[in-house]
């Protein structure tokens, strides 16, 4: 719009218009000149004191809560989105420093998956079909690492500090199952719905457990700590730990 705006000619004047008016949402040029005219107008007027009541009931309305439900969804996504991968978080300070290597860990990844795909070829290739009686079986993997850190060693008053690394963990470790995690929170009366935000393997106080972070509202997060030894559905023994913390 230019200075030179032209005001609208009335009454009667549009409902949409006397409400862009009461908004404050026309050129102050326009609701100068309209502002008087429309006020004038008693049916105009009339509109006008309706929207006026109209925002004092709505200001004198209570605060709405969010609702659980929707917290939870928004901690969820949020945790997801600063989760850079789904990579077990065995060691604190391993942690960190895998941030530093990350490209020369990819390096070796690309010549594992390099290699896998040469071995493939030689499964299929006439030549190894042929060779097949004379090959030697191969030799026994793990799944573990051979070079796997402890887990985090924590003390009770430190879980917090651990938040931002287990968010980056999807590490049942000996619990093994979402279901096993669902029975060990039953056991101890924590109710939860879905997959946890983030879940590791920890020593807490020197003893081997499992660190699950659910949601607890907006902003809040609850930190439970399980003995995967004792906990299960009826074992509220296996729970060493339950606090709930709003990082800052």
């Amino acid at each position: 719009m230019t200075g030179m705006e032209r005001v609208p000619m009335g009454p009667p004047w549009s409902v949409d218009l006397i409400a862009d008016l009461h908004a404050g949402v026309l050129p102050p040029e326009v609701a100068a000149q309209l502002r008087p005219r429309v006020e004038a107008d008693a049916e105009s007027a009339e509109i006008l004191r309706a929207l006026d009541a109209t925002l004092e009931d709505l200001q004198a309305l209570p605060p709405i809560p969010m609702p659980d439900h929707v917290a939870a969804r928004i901690d969820a996504a949020l945790a997801a989105e600063a989760r850079p991968g789904i990579a077990p978080v065995v060691s604190l300070n391993d942690a960190r420093r895998r941030r530093n290597r990350r490209l020369g860990f990819g390096g070796g990844g690309v010549l594992v998956a390099a290699a896998a795909a040469f071995g493939i070829v030689l499964a299929v290739s006439p030549e190894a079909q042929q060779t097949s009686n004379d090959a030697q079986p191969p030799a026994a993997t793990s799944s573990k690492p051979a070079d796997a850190a402890p887990p985090l060693a924590l003390k009770r008053e430190e879980l917090g500090s651990a938040v931002g690394e287990v968010l980056k963990a999807q590490n049942y470790g000996p619990l093994e199952t979402p279901d096993r995690l669902a029975g060990c929170l039953k056991g101890g009366g924590i109710t939860s719905s879905g997959t946890p935000l983030g879940i590791s393997p920890i020593n807490l106080e020197g003893k081997d457990a499992v660190m699950a972070i659910l949601p607890a509202g907006l902003g809040e997060f609850r930190l439970v700590v399980l003995d995967p030894e004792t906990c299960g559905p009826d074992k509220p023994a296996g729970v060493l730990a339950d606090t709930t913390i709003k990082p800052r």
